[in-house]
């Protein structure tokens, strides 16, 4: 888990970030084991380690879609050709 890698890194205790960030220490050490978390505590932990900026890369605005491009690509290809009912 990455947010682990940097606090060992920074050599802080588990203790030190939940403090820094206003965490309880067991929601931390949950999220070290599980990975699970909820956005506003994962948002406190990263702006505790000064590194906000990867959960903003999260969030990019997407990019606009042409819907004539959109269309020719989600139409799916056709396999056979039409049956021609007057042979049946």
């Amino acid at each position: 888990m990455r947010i682990t890698a940097i606090r060992l890194q920074k050599t802080w205790t588990r203790d030190m970030l939940a403090t820094a960030a206003n965490v309880n220490v067991h929601s931390l050490k949950r999220f070290e084991r599980t990975g699970q978390i909820s956005l506003e505590r994962l948002i406190a932990l990263s702006q505790a380690l000064e590194v906000q900026n990867e959960i903003e890369r999260l969030f990019k605005p997407r990019q606009r879609v042409d819907i004539e491009n959109w269309q020719a690509v989600s139409q799916p290809t056709r396999k056979r050709g039409k049956r021609n009912r007057a042979m049946v």
